[in-house]
């Protein structure tokens, strides 16, 4: 072999040996470190689970037994369909795509300590905590991910943060009242602008107490109320303990509900609707089937506050203009014929 071909091979060699070296580098080996991300943690093994984003809004979920509650909100049950669902996503996380492994990624991908989507604290039974931060997305559902303590960051398939939700409505079961309507026999509604009361008769219509002669109920009004009371949503829970703010001492209404006594207990149904808080258009609501307060939005508790008699009242029939003219004077002056109600 002459020099001219050695040099040749040797720089042959070297380009090969290059590009392997670059390949290594920028995809590291999928099969020897494709481990889970949390190592042999299981989603058994963790009793507590503490979610904030990056504005500071925080979530916790602790397990409670069999299932899981909000310890910030008198622990409120959590949906164990929900919480355990989300743990195997973060468990499952596999290391096999690695994307960067330097700090001065971090910030770029959002998994810096300081810069985040979403901080996922992890208690496990022992006590110990593993932190795991969630990040910008890849694209569909995909997102980079990053251990606390360690520099590498990889791409979680089949997670986003919306996923890691740091409102409680995201892990409970929001329907806060759910009465049977067909069985609802008695309705009495008490507000700022008096007291109605409303029952049915033995055909099932529903009657108004107190109508005046001449005055019809308007029963799709009733109907209206009972349909909003047989799924009412709240927009997130408040605690066991009543507060002053939350304005129940006198409270802006107060529904009352008997249900058929073949079908339920003589004990009515009672919701009490109290202060609006304006900041979110909420207000705060309670019912004797919960011993916990919460906040409903507006628009699902503003009939039982405004309503007024007239509203559940049938409107009388609007007059017929009738045309009162005198023929002969019409023909003869021209005038307009005079059009009264």
């Amino acid at each position: 072999m002459n020099r001219r071909n050695l040099i040749l091979t040797v720089a042959l060699i070297a380009q090969v040996m290059l590009i392997l070296l670059i390949t290594t580098l920028r995809t590291p080996s999928a099969t020897a470190g494709a481990g889970p991300l949390l190592g042999e943690t299981k989603s058994a093994d963790i009793s507590r689970l503490t979610i904030q984003d990056r504005e500071g809004k925080r979530i916790e979920l602790s397990r409670q037994g069999e299932g899981w509650v909000l310890p910030q909100y008198d622990d409120f049950p959590a949906e164990t369909n929900r919480v355990t669902p989300f743990l195997d996503k973060l468990t499952g996380i596999r290391t096999g795509r690695l994307i960067a492994r330097t700090a001065t990624s971090h910030d770029r991908l959002q998994v810096a300590a300081n810069n985040y989507a979403r901080r996922i604290e992890l208690t496990l039974a022992n006590n110990r905590t593993q932190v795991l931060f969630i990040g910008t997305s890849a694209g569909g559902s995909a997102v980079h991910v990053r251990v606390e303590g360690s520099d590498e960051v990889y791409l979680a398939d089949g997670l986003t943060s919306f996923d890691a939700g740091v409102e409680a409505s995201s892990w409970i079961n929001t329907t806060y009242l759910q009465v049977p309507q067909e069985q609802v026999n008695a309705l009495t509604l008490t507000n700022a602008n008096g007291t109605f009361e409303f029952e049915k008769d033995a055909s099932g219509a529903w009657t108004m107490k107190g109508l005046a002669g001449g005055e019809t109920l308007d029963a799709s009004k009733v109907t209206e109320l009972v349909s909003r009371l047989s799924f009412l949503n709240m927009n997130r829970p408040l605690g066991k303990t009543a507060k002053p703010e939350y304005g129940m001492e006198t409270p802006t209404a107060v529904v009352t509900v008997t249900l058929k006594q073949e079908n339920a207990s003589p004990k009515p149904i009672v919701l009490r609707i109290g202060a609006q808080d304006t900041t979110d258009n909420t207000y705060t609501i309670s019912s004797s089937e919960s011993p916990y307060y919460v906040r409903a939005n507006s628009f699902t508790v503003e009939s039982f506050v405004s309503r007024r008699r007239q509203d559940f009242l049938v409107a009388p029939p609007t007059p017929t203009p009738t045309v009162e003219a005198t023929p002969a004077a019409t023909r003869e002056t021209g005038a307009t014929p005079t059009i009264t109600p």
